[in-house]
C-alpha cells in the first residue's frame, strides 16, 4: 500500500474495529465502575501506525502489542483481515522512560564545557538524561537546551526557573554545575493522548555551547515530516549508550502506552526505532537523545523504550522533532 492508503486504513480501523472491541472488552471487565474510553486502554495496550512493507517502496499497517490475551489475538485477526494481510505485528512489551542510572560513556557523563549534544543533563532533583538539542527560543530570543520533560521538568511537575545541571545529578551534578533554568515543558496527560514528553531550559549567559553538531556524527540540519518514514536508517548519541545506529520500523504510531513513575500515559504519532543485534538503540539515561537520519537531518527525540524487546535489538520510541519544535516555539541556531 502507499502511505496515504495506510493512513486512511489506520483511521478506519481505529473507528470501526479497534474502538468497538476495546469498549466491549472494557465493559465486561470494568462494568459498572469506570467510564468506558473510546481509545486504547492500558488494559489493552495496542498501538496502530505505519510500517514498512515487504514490497519495495510500499508500506503496511503496524500493529504493536504491549500485553497478551486471547481477546487481543482475536482483535489482531480482525485487523489482519481488514488490512488484507498487509500488516506488521510485533509484541513490544511494557515501555518505560529512558531516564536512569546505567553506566555511561565517561566523556558524556562528565562536565562538558562547552555544552554538547548527547551529554548528561537533568533537573537538579532528578537522575540524568541526555541533552538533545541546542536551539533558540522565539519568545525570549535566548539559547535553550531541549530534552524530555521527565529529564528537565520532572514530567511537568517542576517549576519554571528550576535549575538544570550538567552533568545530571546521577553523574555528580549539583548546584556548582547549574547551566540552565527550566523555561517551558509539557505536562503528561494521564487521562488522554499525548504527543510530546519535552522541555526546554534557557542556558545561562556565562555557559558556552556547541549547537548544530553531534559528537562522532558531525553537523546536522532539522528534518521535515516528509523525512520520517519506515525503513529510514538512523543514529543517535546518548548519555548511556553513546553512538548507536538503528532503523525506523514504524511511524505515526498511536496509543503507545508508557509507564511513568507518576502514572501511565498514552502517546500518539510516535516513531519506533529498532537497534542492531544485541545493541539496543537506547537505554536508561538516553532519554532526550536526538535522532538523525543518513542525510544528517534531525527527525526525533528519544523518550522511552524497551531494550529487551525485538529479539535483543530493543525498541526505542521518539517524538517527532519538527512538531516538538513548533510546540515549544523554538528554532535551530
Amino acid at each position: 500500500m502507499n502511505i496515504q492508503s495506510v493512513r486512511a486504513l489506520k483511521l478506519e480501523l481505529a473507528a470501526e474495529v479497534f474502538a468497538p472491541i476495546a469498549s466491549e472488552l472494557l465493559e465486561r471487565a470494568l462494568r459498572p465502575r469506570l467510564r468506558i474510553p473510546q481509545r486504547s486502554s492500558p488494559l489493552l495496550r495496542v498501538a496502530l501506525g505505519i510500517g514498512k512493507s515487504a514490497r519495495r517502496g510500499e508500506f503496511s499497517l503496524a500493529v504493536r502489542l504491549q500485553s497478551r490475551s486471547k481477546a487481543l489475538h482475536a482483535m489482531v485477526e480482525r485487523l489482519r483481515e481488514r488490512a488484507r494481510g498487509e500488516i506488521d505485528v510485533r509484541f513490544i512489551g511494557r515501555l518505560r522512560p529512558h531516564d536512569g542510572i546505567q553506566a555511561a560513556p565517561a566523556a558524556l557523563r562528565k562536565i562538558c564545557r562547552p555544552l554538547v549534544i548527547g551529554c548528561s543533563v537533568g533537573h537538579i532533583a532528578a537522575t540524568a538524561g541526555t541533552l538533545g538539542l541546542i536551539a533558540r527560543h522565539r519568545k525570549t530570543g535566548q539559547a535553550v537546551i531541549l530534552s524530555n520533560s521527565h529529564v528537565l521538568a520532572q514530567s511537568g511537575q517542576a517549576k519554571n526557573g528550576d535549575p538544570i545541571t550538567q552533568p545530571g545529578p546521577t553523574d555528580g551534578g549539583n548546584t556548582d554545575n547549574v547551566v540552565a533554568a527550566l523555561t517551558d515543558s509539557t505536562t503528561l496527560n494521564l487521562d488522554g493522548p499525548n504527543q510530546f514528553d519535552v522541555a526546554i531550559a534557557i542556558i545561562d549567559r556565562d555557559v558556552d555551547f556547541t549547537p548544530n553538531t553531534v559528537p562522532e556524527l558531525g553537523a546536522f540540519t532539522i528534518g521535515g515530516e516528509d523525512a520520517i518514514l519506515p525503513g529510514v536508517k538512523v543514529a543517535k548519541v546518548g548519555r548511556t549508550t553513546d553512538l548507536r545506529r538503528g532503523e525506523v520500523l514504524a511511524t505515526e504510531l498511536d496509543d503507545v502506552v508508557v509507564d511513568y513513575d507518576i502514572g501511565t500515559a498514552t502517546f500518539d504519532h510516535q516513531i519506533e526505532i529498532a537497534g542492531q543485534p544485541n545493541l539496543p538503540f537506547s537505554a536508561d539515561g538516553d532519554s532526550g537523545s536526538l535522532v538523525l537520519d543518513q542525510q544528517m537531518r534531525a527527525i526525533g527525540l528519544i523518550f522511552c523504550g524497551n531494550p529487551n524487546a525485538n529479539d535483543g535489538s530493543g525498541l526505542s520510541y521518539a517524538n517527532h522533532l519538527p512538531r516538538v519544535m513548533t510546540a515549544l516555539d523554538v528554532v535551530s541556531m
